[in-house]
C-alpha cells in the first residue's frame, strides 16, 4: 500500500483492510462549491479510489471567499476545475466529472453504480431529487447544508425501509428558503460542514465510529454550539405511491420562459408582475415599479387579470421554481420568471 496513506493505515480502525475499502469505493459529490470542493479534497487525500464530481456551474468571483480552490476566473465548470486540483493532490485515484445539472431525466445515468452520494448543493430541489434517488436505489447519502452562520449534516443510510431520509423530516421542499447568494454566508461554515461531510463518508465506507444515521447535527459557528438531534421515521405507506421512479418531485425548470428586464420595461402594461419576496426583504427597496406583495403559490393566479404573469425574487432562482410549479398546475396560463430577479433589474436600471 502507498506510503501516501501510511499515517492513516497506522490507525487500528483503518489498517490495510480499511485502506483497501477506500481504494475500491466510488463516491459521487453533487455540487462542487463551498461544501463539495472541501469534502472532495479530503476524500481524495484519504485515497477514495473513484470520485465523481457533478456540477455544471463555472466558478465566479463571488464564490471564492468560501470556495477557496477556485480563482473565479476559470471558464470551465467547477467539476472540471476541481478534477485537476484533486488529480494534482493525489494522482493515484481516479476522478470523473459530470459537468451538468441533475434532472429527473439524467440522474439515473449519472449516479447509478456509485457506493455513496454526497449532496453538497445549495439547491433545495436538487437535494430532494438526490434524496429520492438515493432512497430508491438504496445508496447511502451524506447530506449537508449551510445557512448564514449555521450548518447541518446527516447521513441517510438507505439500506432498509426503516432508515430515515430527508422526507421523513421535511416531507416537501420549501422553495422559499434563500440561498447563500440571497442572504449571505460566513465562509468558515462552508469549510466546517464540508469536512464533517467528508468525515461521515469515511466512517460509512470504513464501517467505523458512529455515523449520523437517523440523526441531524446542527452547528452554529458564532457560538460553537452543536446539537445532535434524533430524527424519527414518518414516511407512511399511503405515501409510497408518490415516491417512485416516475414521480421525483423536483421540477425541470429548464422549460420556464424568462423575461428580460428590457422586455419587461418595453411592454410593462402587458404583464402582471408579482413578487415572491418577503415583506422584510423589501424594506430597503424602491418598490414603485415592482410589486411587493408576498404571495403563496395557490394565490398567484388571482393577480393575473388575464395578463401573463411575471414572477420575481432576488436572483430569479425561486421565481423560476414557482413558475415551473404553476405551469404544471395550469398549463394554459402564461407565466414567466424575471431573468436575474430583483438584482438583475436594479443593475439594468442603474
Amino acid at each position: 500500500m502507498s506510503e501516501r496513506y501510511s499515517r492513516q493505515i497506522l490507525l487500528s480502525e483503518v489498517g490495510q483492510a480499511g485502506q483497501a475499502k477506500l481504494t475500491k469505493s466510488q463516491v459521487a459529490i453533487v455540487g462542487c462549491g463551498g461544501l463539495g470542493s472541501i469534502a472532495a479534497t479530503y476524500l481524495a487525500g484519504a485515497g477514495v479510489g473513484t470520485i465523481l464530481l457533478v456540477d455544471g456551474d463555472p466558478p465566479t468571483v463571488s464564490n471564492v471567499h468560501r470556495q477557496v480552490l477556485y480563482t473565479g476566473n476559470e471558464s470551465q465548470p467547477k467539476s472540471e476545475v476541481l478534477k485537476h486540483r484533486l488529480q494534482a493532490l493525489n494522482p493515484e485515484i481516479k476522478v470523473n466529472t459530470s459537468p451538468q445539472y441533475l434532472t429527473k431525466d439524467n440522474i439515473d445515468a449519472v449516479l447509478t453504480g456509485v457506493d455513496l452520494i454526497m449532496e453538497c448543493t445549495d439547491d433545495i430541489m436538487c437535494k430532494y431529487l438526490v434524496n429520492d434517488f438515493a432512497a430508491i436505489e438504496q445508496i447511502p447519502l451524506v447530506y449537508g447544508a449551510i445557512y448564514k452562520y449555521e450548518g447541518y449534516v446527516s447521513t441517510f443510510f438507505n439500506r432498509q425501509e426503516s432508515d430515515v431520509h430527508l422526507r421523513d423530516v421535511f416531507p416537501q421542499p420549501d422553495e422559499t428558503i434563500p440561498t447563500c447568494s440571497e442572504v449571505g454566508v460566513l465562509n468558515t461554515i462552508a469549510g466546517l460542514i464540508g469536512i464533517l461531510q467528508a468525515n461521515e463518508a469515511l466512517k460509512v465506507i470504513l464501517g467505523i465510529g458512529e455515523p449520523l444515521i437517523g440523526k441531524l447535527l446542527t452547528y452554529d459557528c458564532l457560538t460553537n454550539r452543536q446539537l445532535v438531534l434524533t430524527m424519527n421515521k414518518s414516511w407512511s405507506e399511503d405515501m409510497v405511491e408518490l415516491f417512485d421512479r416516475s414521480s421525483y418531485l423536483p421540477l425541470d425548470c429548464s422549460m420556464v420562459p424568462e423575461l428580460s428586464c428590457d422586455e419587461l420595461d418595453r411592454d410593462r402594461e402587458k404583464y402582471t408582475l408579482v413578487s415572491v419576496l418577503s415583506k422584510e426583504e423589501h424594506q430597503a427597496i424602491d418598490a414603485q415599479t415592482l410589486h411587493t406583495q408576498k404571495v403563496k403559490l395557490e394565490e398567484i393566479e388571482k393577480f393575473s387579470d388575464g395578463k401573463p404573469l411575471v414572477l420575481y425574487c432576488k436572483t430569479g432562482r425561486v421565481s423560476k421554481t414557482l413558475a415551473a410549479q404553476l405551469m404544471e398546475d395550469n398549463a394554459e396560463h402564461k407565466v414567466y420568471s424575471l431573468k436575474g430577479g430583483l438584482k438583475g433589474y436594479r443593475k439594468y436600471k442603474s
